[in-house]
């Protein structure tokens, strides 16, 4: 069972204490979500609620177009603005809005200038650029979409705000506000934006990481006075992810900001730089981190985890660009072959569980030979209640084993109710020179948990 990390924050009162249980990852699934027709590279930039998918993708005829992919559907081609060749999804709401850039042709000079479009309901629509309109050579993109109809993007130098249900100044245009207004005028990247309309980017002449609301405009704090900071990522609760820089020697860092005051260094997979690109409501970060050998690697963090690897099709580097609120994250990732493709990664959580093998013996011995029974037993701490483990759902050691006999019983006489239960040694898989054995189980509510202890193999010498 793939549980959203808000579902496995399993938490109880102690007096007025509230304490949260440890989440570890248990496993993590890349998916080829492949190209358009003919197309032989893709990425995907955003997914929302309902797990529905935007992005690039190259064409037959060697056009990028942007893409949506709804779940458990076909990829399908957005086209470009009128006269466009190349166009890119970025962003969507949960109805399916779909916001990014286009190329659109001058008239004038026949070049070609991108512009910011909304999508929905089969129909790409221009949000324009720069009023008056009259400078077409002015260009503008779209980055991100709440589901208010407010949009985050840059027109020209500017990071601005777009809004659908606003009167239009320049029709047939949407309205938009400048991050930086009522201020002196900055140029500013606006890279995304929350159901609450607040939305961050980066003050470009600054370099400087940015959370907007409404007209009011916070800077971030740095890592270290004096070094960049970019914005990329918001949830519903403020919090931002981006990146600053650290040094000397200089290197880029993934960080969070649980609020503008306050930055944390994510650090990195083993190499030099990391980014962070999103985050959602359960504070699960992604982004991409070189490694210690040299490739470019999607991540995940979250602070009960730390960062691990999200791993790759088959080839060498990947990278993580938005996770939502049910952990399903998107981006790109090298296949085998070389080729670089849309990518879904499905993490699956469980909560950690502390477990005692051969309870009251320190070695916890364990004869693999042994045609008896193995007990087991799961404790109950400060934020997990034993008791609540579904017994049926125990499986132990390689093979899964099944519990043959369980009772419940202050087994550390604590106070608390443990779950003591037996499985058959034989069933458990468990070979000489393993060193540990691990449950995996599910609460009576269907949160999975696991719990792992350290064994010592006896009996092997003997023939």
């Amino acid at each position: 069972m793939n549980k959203s990390l808000s579902a496995l924050m399993l938490a109880i009162f102690l007096g007025n204490s509230f304490v949260q249980a440890e989440i570890v990852i248990t496993d993590i699934q890349a998916v080829d979500l492949g190209t358009l027709p003919g197309g032989t590279s893709s990425i995907a930039h955003d997914i929302n609620e309902f797990g529905n998918i935007v992005g690039r993708s190259d064409t037959l005829s060697g056009e990028i177009h942007a893409f949506y992919l709804p779940t458990g559907g076909v990829m399908q081609d957005l086209g470009t603005l009128t006269d466009g060749d190349s166009s890119v999804a970025l962003g969507l709401n949960d109805d399916d809005q779909i916001v990014g850039r286009s190329n659109i042709l001058n008239p004038i000079t026949s070049d070609l200038v991108n512009h910011g479009f909304i999508w929905e309901t089969g129909v790409m629509r221009d949000l324009g650029a720069f009023p008056p309109q009259d400078d077409i050579n002015s260009s503008s993109t779209a980055t991100a979409i709440n589901n208010s109809g407010l949009i985050s993007g840059s027109v020209d130098l500017a990071g601005v705000v777009w809004d659908l249900n606003g009167t239009p100044n320049y029709p047939p245009f949407p309205p938009y506000v400048r991050v930086t207004d009522p201020g002196p005028f900055s140029p500013a990247n606006t890279e995304d934006i929350n159901h609450a309309g607040q939305a961050v980017g980066t003050l470009v002449s600054f370099i400087t990481g940015f959370r907007w609301q409404a007209g009011t405009l916070e800077t971030l704090v740095h890592l270290q006075p004096g070094l960049d900071t970019d914005a990329y990522g918001i949830n519903e609760l403020g919090e931002i992810a981006g990146r600053a820089l650290v040094g000397p020697p200089i290197y880029s860092h993934a960080v969070y900001w649980p609020e503008p005051i306050t930055v944390i260094d994510l650090g990195t997979l083993g190499g030099d730089n990391s980014e962070a690109r999103d985050i959602n409501d359960d504070r699960v970060i992604v982004g991409h981190s070189d490694t210690a050998s040299g490739e470019t690697v999607a991540f995940i963090w979250h602070t009960d985890f730390g960062m691990q690897s999200l791993g790759t099709l088959g080839g060498a580097n990947s990278k993580a660009y938005a996770i939502n609120s049910t952990g399903q994250i998107v981006g790109e990732s090298e296949t085998a072959t070389g080729e670089i493709h849309a990518t879904l990664w499905n993490v699956s959580y469980a909560t950690s569980v502390l477990i005692d093998i051969k309870p009251h013996n320190m070695k916890n011995p364990v004869n693999p030979r042994s045609k008896g029974k193995l007990k087991v037993a799961i404790l109950t701490t400060d934020d997990f209640d034993a008791s609540m483990v579904n017994i049926d759902s125990i499986r132990f050691g390689p093979d899964g084993a099944e519990a043959v006999q369980s009772r419940v019983k202050d087994f550390d006489h604590d106070g608390d109710w443990d779950l003591v239960f037996k499985v058959k040694t034989g069933e458990t898989g468990i070979a000489c020179d393993d060193t540990e054995a691990t449950l995996s189980a599910q609460t009576l509510d269907g949160d999975p948990v696991t719990g792992t202890d350290s064994i010592k193999t006896v009996g092997c010498n003997k023939k």
